[in-house]
Parts: structure tokens; sequence; C-alpha cells
């Protein structure tokens, strides 16, 4: 008896342990390769569309995503997991990233990311209307209030000329509204039962996401370079953006989203900025 009792506290502390690596694994991921996409995006987007560059990205991704999940036997997502994959196909992708990709090219990339610091607010904001996951404490408002206020310094600073005011206004709206995308879309995957298929279910709401977002770029009419040339830096970006931005770090916030209290993964949103205007001041 007591060689089971010391057996199980032993594979408790074990699976403990390995929890809490995956957990340290998948914010460190989002926290230093989320904080380089936008610098990332702005460099694709010199020759390649916004809106197309984010559903080449996508389709790629969730091809592999798709194939190895195959190829591994995973489990197909059931009817009631679709739910979760339409959230996240359209609040998190279509709307939110297609946002980001589009505002890069008015503003800064460091700003984008700025901006988007907000998501933590929309995210209690939400949950204190709405949801109710968390219990709202001194602290938490304390931090998105200085969060808040700090995105609002750093975006007047930012505002020099009337031409730019103009640009900066109506990308600094689009980051805004795609950053309540997320928000509420995270928020909504809490409520849905998570994947049991887990990292496929991802990889299918990348593909569906993908045509919503080209249909997108052709409405508004983006076009190629004249030259049709692509040239070796922007096709190095994309690489980055597939295998570090959608397949590495979106998966592992897919996860955290699902395990972790929403105010917690938000911080996500505080750590990226810092990331991006380091990049920003040294590239």
């Amino acid at each position: 008896m007591i060689n089971d009792a010391g057996s199980r506290e032993e594979l408790f502390l074990q699976l403990h342990k390995k929890k809490y690596l995956k957990l340290f694994i998948a914010y460190i991921a989002t926290y230093f390769i989320w904080g380089s996409t936008p610098f990332v995006i702005s460099v694709v987007l010199k020759e390649i569309p916004p809106l197309y560059s984010s559903a080449i990205r996508y389709f790629i991704a969730g091809m592999l995503i798709v194939g190895w999940s195959l190829f591994k036997h995973k489990t197909f997502p059931e009817w009631k997991e679709w739910i979760n994959i339409f959230i996240t196909a359209f609040l998190l992708l279509a709307v939110s990233n297609a946002s980001t990709c589009w505002s890069c090219q008015y503003l800064p990339s460091s700003i984008v990311a700025v901006i988007q610091s907000l998501i933590p607010l929309f995210m209690i904001l939400l949950d204190v209307m709405y949801f109710h996951f968390e219990k709202l404490t001194v602290l938490k408002i304390i931090s998105v209030v200085c969060g808040a206020v700090g995105v609002l310094i750093i975006v007047m600073s930012k505002k020099n000329t009337s031409d730019s005011l103009y640009l900066d206004t109506y990308g600094v709206l689009i980051v805004i509204a795609g950053s309540f995308s997320w928000a509420l879309g995270s928020m909504l995957l809490k409520i849905f039962p998570y994947s049991q298929s887990g990292i496929f279910s991802t990889g299918i709401a990348m593909l569906i996401s993908a045509p919503i977002q080209a249909i997108a770029g052709f409405l508004i009419g983006e076009t190629f370079a004249k030259s049709g040339n692509i040239s070796a830096l922007p096709i190095i970006g994309m690489l980055y953006l597939v295998i570090f931005g959608s397949i590495i770090a979106f998966s592992s916030y897919c996860w955290l989203i699902a395990v972790e209290p929403p105010s917690r993964v938000g911080s996500i949103s505080f750590i990226n900025p810092l990331i991006a205007m380091w990049i920003g001041v040294t590239l």
C-alpha cells in the first residue's frame, strides 16, 4: 500500500512537472514569436498584398497540419467541435489576423503590437459583462488600465503630420477592431468544448480562413507587384510566419486558451509589444 501510494504521488508529480513545462514552452513561444511577427509581416507586405499573404500563410500551414494529422491518424473533429473550429477560423484568423496584416501597411509594426495590448482589456470587459470566467480583482483592473494608458500615450506620440494622422487613425481603428475580435473569439473558445482532435481542428480552421481572406483581398482590389517576381526576403518571411507564427505559436495559443485563465493568457499581449518595439529599434 505504501509503495502504491508513493508510486501514485511520484506519477502525479511527474505529470505536474510535464504540464508546467508545456505551459512554459507555450508561453515562451507566443511571447517571443508573436512579438516578432508584426515586423516579419511588414517585410512580407513589401511585395505580397496583406490579405493574400495571410491567406497563403494559413493555407500552407493548414495543409501541413492537416496532412500531419492524417498521417498520424489523429481523431477527426466531431460535429460539436466544429463550432470551435469556425470561431477560430473567422474571429481569430479571418478577422483579427487579417486586420493586423492590413494595418501593417499604414502603421509601424511595433505600434501594431502595442495597440494589440488592448486585448487583455477587452477580455476582462467581456468576462465581467457576459462570460464570468474569473473574479475581477483590483490588481487586474490596475494592470489593464495601465496597459491601455500606455497604448494611448505611445500611439498619440506617433502622430505628427496631418497626412499620417488620417492614415494612422484609420489603421489604429482597424487594429482595435481586430483586437476586439481576437478577445471575443478567445472568450468564446472557453465556452465551447475544446477540440478532442487537438491540432487537427486548428489546421482545419486555418484552411477555412484562407479562402475567406483571399476573397476579401480580391474584393478590395489587392494586386501583386507588376513584375510578378518575389524576392528571397519576403519568401523567407512567409516561411517564418507559416512555421513559427502559425503552426507553433498559434497552436500553442489555442491550447493555452483552453487550459489557462483568460487574464493570464491575455498577458501575451503585454509582452509582445516589448519584443516588437525592441526588434523595431534594433533592425
